[in-house]
């Protein structure tokens, strides 16, 4: 009995292991979901310091830019 129970055990860590260990959702991915603003929320610009409309704005990895010439300034450097 005991042997089944050793056995049963491996395979369910083996199980989770090849899940990359995450059974349960990430609780941070969940955060970001929650985190969308509004589209009249103003947001700066991260390269010009602009301030602009969520809905108008460019966002690039987790950054707002006013345009698409930010973008490419903040790119470049």
């Amino acid at each position: 009995m005991l042997f089944k129970l050793i056995i049963l055990g491996a395979i369910a860590y083996g199980i989770y292991r090849l899940m990359g260990g995450k059974i349960l959702p990430d609780k941070k991915s969940n955060e970001n979901e929650n985190k969308k603003l509004p589209d009249d929320t103003m947001v700066e610009c991260d390269t010009c310091s602009t301030y602009v409309s969520v809905s108008e704005a460019i966002k690039y990895k987790d950054k707002y830019y006013c345009s698409t010439e930010c973008l490419e300034k903040k790119k470049e450097s």
